[in-house]
């Protein structure tokens, strides 16, 4: 009992870490730089942002999901471990954006990042690409064991035109616990509190189709890099959550060597989604090249740049650096990037940042 009762002060320091500093906030909807309904891309990979750390990616006919997660269980759920359950109305809410998904892939256990999976699955037929301990969590939420398969760091799958290699990461740390809820998983029946969803063994994607290569993780530890040869990808799509994965972004950056960059998991995922996106500031950060950039490259709206970059911005990359201003996704300069490249199809429809704008760095 009095382990239980000391791990809530380190989770409440935990979740003030992700909640949003200024949430300077715009509707859900107002962040989609919308294509015609029913337009799908015909050429490339065209990225949607689902919130928190969860992607849909989309070539021709065929679409992927990494880590859709829409239900938003609440902070009070966590810390005094009330029972939950996926909230149906917001994931139905959310069936436009996966009604044709075929593959699910997911990074590691936690709420925010496997909850909704089971039923998505339920809804749509797709299967499920995940770690041992995701599976047995999947399958015990009532996911088709048929359609659910392990994978390990080094294994490569085909499916359809996805070529998926599977790659090892870590979990963010959180002072002074460690991992939250890292397992192993106790008991094998249907998880029913956020604590029975256990991290696992944390995984990391490249994904291939198209012609393209997208790098994804949800974070990590400067303990475990991308390996050096991995790159260079037209896309990295990196989880900046917590210390830990800020402090290994740069480095994890100049492995990669990706034409763009895209941070991940900023998104307050506690807040439900009719309320609309909320992405908070970066607290951390000192790094001269960061003040001289908030000097030289400001939104419209006096802003604090958020994103991991430090170190990075000397990478020779183009980079996606957020803003917690007031300015629309359609309004910044990363919608004619996005339209521009060819990595991606066009017209585009993205949730890739409401806060956004793409810089060039020499």
């Amino acid at each position: 009992m009095r382990g239980k009762r000391a791990i809530i002060p380190a989770l409440l320091f935990w979740f003030s870490t992700l909640l949003p500093v200024d949430a300077g906030l715009a509707r859900y909807r107002e962040l989609v730089v919308a294509d015609p309904p029913g337009v799908r891309p015909s050429l490339g990979i065209r990225v949607t942002y689902l919130g928190t750390s969860g992607y849909r990616f989309e070539t021709g006919k065929h679409t992927l999901l990494v880590d859709p997660y829409f239900s938003r269980v609440g902070l009070g759920a966590f810390l005094f471990r009330w029972p939950i359950a996926p909230n149906i109305a917001e994931i139905e809410n959310a069936a436009d954006f996966f009604a044709n998904a075929e593959l699910i892939l997911d990074t590691h256990g936690h709420v925010d990042h496997l909850f909704d999976v089971p039923a998505i699955m339920q809804m749509t037929g797709a299967r499920l690409l995940a770690s041992r301990t995701s599976v047995e969590l999947a399958t015990a939420a009532g996911a088709s064991p048929a359609r659910c398969r392990a994978v390990a760091p080094a294994d490569v799958r085909q499916i359809g035109p996805w070529k998926i290699r599977v790659l090892p990461a870590t979990h963010d740390r959180v002072f002074p616990i460690g991992i939250p809820f890292p397992g192993p998983r106790q008991g094998t029946g249907p998880p029913s509190r956020a604590s029975d969803w256990v991290c696992g063994e944390p995984l990391a994607f490249l994904i291939e189709a198209a012609g393209k290569r997208i790098y994804l993780d949800s974070g990590g530890s400067p303990t475990q890099l991308p390996p050096n040869d991995l790159g260079p990808v037209d896309l990295a799509i990196l989880g900046v959550a917590l210390p830990d994965a800020r402090a290994r972004y740069a480095e994890t950056v100049r492995r990669l060597r990706p034409r763009f960059v895209l941070p991940s998991h900023q998104d307050d995922f506690f807040r439900p989604l009719e309320r609309g996106f909320a992405f908070g500031h970066d607290r951390f950060s000192t790094h001269p090249a960061r003040r001289r950039a908030r000097r030289t490259s400001r939104p419209s709206h006096p802003a604090r740049l958020f994103s991991a970059l430090d170190a990075a911005v000397k990478c020779p990359c183009r980079t996606v650096e957020f803003f917690s201003a007031s300015n629309r996704l359609r309004n910044c300069k990363i919608t004619k990037w996005l339209r521009s490249l060819k990595l991606f199809a066009s017209p585009i429809d993205t949730f890739a940042s409401p806060r956004s704008r793409i810089t060039h760095t020499p």
